[in-house]
C-alpha cells in the first residue's frame, strides 16, 4: 500500500519595515512646537501624529516611506501637567506605528 501524497504549500511573507519616529526637541511645554521625522511608513501612506492619543496632525510619506521635520503642536490642554512628565507621541499608518517619549517642561 502506497501512503497518501502529502503536498506542502509553502508562502513567503515580508514583514514590514520597522517604522521608526523621532520628536525634535525631546522635551518642551504644553502649547510648543516640535518636529517629527520618520520612516518605515507605508510609501505615499497618510501618517497620523498623536500625543498621548489625541490627534495632532498628519501628513503624507514621500515614496520611500519617510517623512521630515513634521511640524505638530503639543496639546494646551497638558499645561497642567508636572514637569517632568513623560507623553509619548505617535506616528500611524495603517498598520504600522511608531512611537517616541516627550518630556514636558514649563
Amino acid at each position: 500500500m502506497t501512503p497518501p501524497a502529502v503536498v506542502a504549500a509553502l508562502s513567503s511573507t515580508v514583514a514590514p519595515s520597522a517604522a521608526h519616529l523621532v520628536t525634535q526637541p525631546v522635551a518642551g511645554p504644553a502649547g510648543g512646537e516640535v518636529r517629527l521625522s520618520g520612516e518605515g511608513y507605508p510609501a505615499h501612506g497618510r501618517v497620523v501624529f498623536t500625543f498621548h492619543g489625541r490627534p495632532v496632525g498628519d501628513t503624507t510619506a514621500d515614496a520611500v516611506g519617510r517623512f521630515a521635520a513634521v511640524p505638530v503642536r503639543v496639546p494646551g490642554s497638558f499645561a497642567d501637567s508636572a514637569p517632568g512628565t513623560q507623553f509619548t507621541i505617535g506616528a500611524t499608518s495603517g498598520p504600522v506605528s511608531a512611537e517616541t517619549p516627550f518630556v514636558l517642561t514649563r
